[in-house]
């Protein structure tokens, strides 16, 4: 299984698309730690927080080959910079769909173990992009740090890798996680 497959069988089980591109790599960030496929995934710091190259690239594979469509919303709001905040939804096509099936049938165990890291995942609580992104840098930095933290210190390595949530978002990540089985609170 590569990881063109694994984003392929995320979204048919997620439930056939992913709004929000944000949503859509911290999405799978956290399934590929469930599922135990995260190395493969390539993730690394970013803005946003964890962000892999690689998952784009499946992603704009799927859509090239007309499994995935992308459709944007654009909400004429500009941010900071000058450039419009909009939205990017990822559904599959019905072909998109009969293949992701197919890929289903022909790796049943990793299937079943998307599967069940779904419905874990979804127990955890429907997290907009901005509070699953946060629940992304903490567990980042937690498994760097690869030992328990307290926020204050969560805060401070936040700072090293240019992010800068506040300590009550740190607090809900951590909830969020707890929900998961990826964290504790001390």
């Amino acid at each position: 299984m590569n990881s063109y497959d694994f984003v392929h069988l995320v979204l048919l089980a997620v439930g056939g698309g992913i709004s929000g591109r944000t949503k859509l790599q911290k999405t799978i960030y956290f399934l590929g730690i469930l599922t135990g496929n995260l190395d493969e995934l390539g993730y690394r710091p970013h803005y946003y927080g964890p962000y892999s190259a690689t998952v784009g690239d499946a992603v704009a594979r799927l859509k090239a080959l007309n499994f995935v469509q992308e459709s944007s919303l654009h909400t004429g709001v500009v941010d900071d910079s000058g450039f419009e905040i909009a939205r990017h939804d990822f559904l599959l096509t019905d072909e998109g769909k009969r293949i992701a099936k197919q890929k289903s049938d022909q790796y049943p165990a990793v299937w079943k173990k998307i599967q069940g890291s779904v419905t874990r995942f979804k127990q955890g609580g429907d997290l907009d992009y901005m509070k699953m992104s946060v629940a992304a840098k903490t567990f980042f930095m937690l498994s760097a740090a690869g030992r328990p933290a307290t926020t204050l210190e969560l805060s401070e390595s936040a700072k090293k890798l240019g992010w800068n949530p506040k300590p009550q978002e740190i607090n809900e990540s951590i909830d969020f996680l707890e929900k998961l089985g990826l964290a504790a609170k001390k």
